[in-house]
């Protein structure tokens, strides 16, 4: 029953788009996200590339990670290829606002100012706040008051959540702001501070792709992350479509088997450059 109920939503979906599809040249308007995705047969996401293991970039320079396997998935039930714009994440929804990218799909927490500025679709993560450092006595730190100290000093991605919760619960310590993650944690490898405030996920695959390096993560997660794929707020019919195929990804088992391979196998390791 659940194999017929997915694959009707499914094919209600591509109906939708068929239709669409054979409407799209009589509306003298300028063309919107859904009809110029029709007629490209290309869906333009946005991302980082450096937000393991969400979104990376391998060393032959192929996207790779969670939201990458998602987003190809969903454009193949759509018909239509998926494109990946490397951003920095500051400028991710800047981004979307400017039709430089269909969508946004790079581990984007939902809140409620940017829920003002875009539709979501999801969540299809939830993810939490945590530290990495090379200090086990910050890594044993279970509540935020603790690392709230004006001779310690944190990195975190500027113009994420990470940078929300640093200036919120350590208002006291020194907040150092990098364009990108990597920068981030070579920022804790060098020793140019205590410590990287960073999701859970990101924290712990940081420390396993640099074994050698000393860094550790926190045991403690301090806040709850849900993830989901930002889409213009001017844009309800390419949202209703989106949000039809995930249900029938979530429904059919594909976003548990796709966390599963992303999470808990860490081979690809390897091939990051």
């Amino acid at each position: 029953m659940a194999r017929f109920r997915n694959a009707w939503i499914l094919g209600y979906a591509s109906l939708i788009l068929l239709a669409l599809s054979g409407c799209t040249s009589s509306s003298p308007e300028t063309p919107g996200a859904l009809t110029r995705i029709v007629e490209s047969r290309v869906i333009r996401v946005g991302m980082t590339g450096e937000q393991p293991p969400l979104t990376m970039i391998s060393r032959n320079g192929d996207f790779l990670g969670l939201d990458v396997a998602l987003m190809r998935v969903l454009a193949q039930g759509m018909g239509v290829e998926a494109r990946f714009v490397q951003i920095d994440f500051e400028n991710l929804l800047d981004a979307l606002d400017a039709d430089d990218v269909d969508v946004v799909m790079s581990g984007m927490t939902i809140t409620p100012r940017r829920a003002e500025r875009a539709t979501f679709i999801g969540p299809y993560f939830t993810s939490g706040k945590t530290l990495l450092t090379r200090s086990e006595e910050l890594a044993a730190v279970q509540i935020p008051e603790d690392l709230d100290k004006p001779e310690l000093r944190f990195a975190a991605l500027r113009g994420s959540t990470s940078e929300e919760f640093a200036r919120r619960a350590l208002s006291n310590a020194q907040l150092v702001l990098t364009a990108g993650l990597d920068q981030a944690v070579q920022k804790v490898v060098s020793g140019e501070v205590d410590g990287l405030v960073a999701d859970r996920e990101t924290c712990f695959f940081a420390a396993l792709r640099y074994p050698d390096q000393g860094l550790i993560t926190s045991s403690a997660t301090f806040t709850l992350e849900p993830m989901g794929i930002a889409v213009p707020l001017d844009e309800p019919q390419l949202a209703n479509l989106l949000r039809t195929y995930f249900t029938a990804l979530a429904e059919s088992g594909a976003l548990e088997r796709a966390q599963a391979v992303w999470f808990k196998d860490p081979s690809w390791v390897k091939s990051l450059r």
